[in-house]
């Protein structure tokens, strides 16, 4: 159920992270299939850290492919957008709505579309995350 952070689902052990390209022939679905998957993947690896803990958590990771620029793309630190490659997005929307720093603490929160307001406080032997 989203917008649930739902601990009987995650999973907890001691095996090394490992990932390995596909090592044989795939059928175009596959191919397809595993595209998304790398995409779902490096979207992650491209957002903020305390967003990406949040989707996970929330099982949020839907993603789509983006034919024009999504709102708030910003092509001076993003780059020029072009249309000749293939993009994608993830389906549910996160607007950052107030980021604090101190000295040992980052608190941000976030409007997630759909699923309310979340906030995430990271200190230096804790990490809060909670509906607000």
């Amino acid at each position: 159920m989203p917008s649930v952070i739902d601990h009987e689902m995650m999973n907890a052990d001691n095996l090394p992270g490992v990932w390995n390209p596909v090592q044989w022939e795939l059928t175009e679905a596959e191919r397809a299939q595993e595209i998304e998957n790398q995409a779902r993947a490096s979207l992650l690896w491209s957002v903020d850290v305390p967003e990406a803990i949040l989707r996970l958590l929330l099982n949020e990771t839907g993603i789509e492919r983006a034919y024009e620029e999504p709102q708030g793309f910003d092509p001076e630190m993003q780059g020029d957008w072009d249309d000749e490659l293939i993009t994608f997005v993830f389906l549910r929307p996160i607007r950052l709505e107030s980021i604090k720093r101190e000295r040992h603490s980052l608190s941000v929160t976030y409007e997630f579309e759909g699923l309310g307001h979340w906030c995430i406080e990271i200190g230096p032997e804790r990490v809060v995350i909670e509906r607000v």
